[in-house]
């Protein structure tokens, strides 16, 4: 009994696409935004609008720039999520990469800096950065890497258990602040790379939750249940 290979889901970032499209995806988003006249206080994580119209000939430069210095970087946040799932709308830039890796792009400006966290400025684009000094941050860029293929040049950038595990780590920050759009934005994003992709969820939780106190972790191991769940119904609904 022979079996017929599903086709490959349709994603917003697929294989083969030209970076300028990376920077095309920000612009919508920022012209989508009506809060973008409102510069509140940067969280270092995605949400905050940039005040710049992102220009497409900036990501190309940026990826360039970062692939002739043999900078080691992955690409994270919401732009990564696109090379997994497709139509997820995201004002987000973000990098994983040493503080020491960041000296070889001096054009990437540093413009605020948090803990693991900075928010820096490659001409039109707001990047956010994430730094190993935080060890989960660093199990990433060790275990959880890949290769996406742009029509220009190879980005590296995290697998969906990255993303996943990433994910996992910033909602109790969230909840805290009762940032609840945000972290039904990550919520959905589980979600939707467990729909599409059925990783092994459990090690994820695990790492993901590992220096955490009790209460978070089991918040967290309730809420992978429910996206866990959410995600089966999807797969049954549309036929898997």
């Amino acid at each position: 009994m022979t079996t017929t290979a599903k086709p490959k889901r349709e994603v917003t970032l697929p294989a083969g696409v030209s970076l300028r499209r990376v920077a095309q995806v920000l612009l919508d988003a920022w012209e989508a935004d009506p809060r973008r006249w409102m510069n509140t206080p940067a969280q270092l994580r995605e949400g905050t609008s940039p005040t710049t119209m992102p220009v497409p000939q900036d990501a190309l430069d940026l990826f360039r720039l970062l692939a002739e210095r043999r900078v080691d970087y992955l690409l994270v946040g919401g732009m990564a999520m696109l090379t997994y799932v497709k139509g997820r709308n995201t004002k987000d830039m973000a990098l994983l990469l040493s503080l020491e890796a960041s000296r070889e792009m001096p054009e990437l400006e540093i413009r605020e800096r948090q803990d693991f966290f900075a928010r820096a400025q490659f001409r039109s684009l707001q990047v956010d950065l994430l730094f190993p000094f935080n060890a989960l941050f660093k199990t990433v860029a060790e275990k959880f890497a890949t290769v996406h293929s742009f029509a220009e040049l190879n980005v590296p950038a995290a697998t969906v258990e990255g993303l996943i595990v990433l994910k996992l780590y910033a909602l109790p920050s969230l909840y805290r602040q009762f940032e609840m759009d945000r972290a039904a934005l990550y919520e959905n994003d589980i979600t939707m790379l467990l729909a599409n992709h059925s990783p092994a969820v459990e090690p994820l939780l695990a790492l993901a939750t590992r220096e955490m106190e009790p209460g978070d972790q089991a918040e967290l191991k309730k809420i992978i249940s429910e996206c866990t769940e959410r995600a089966k119904l999807l797969r049954q609904r549309s036929g898997q």
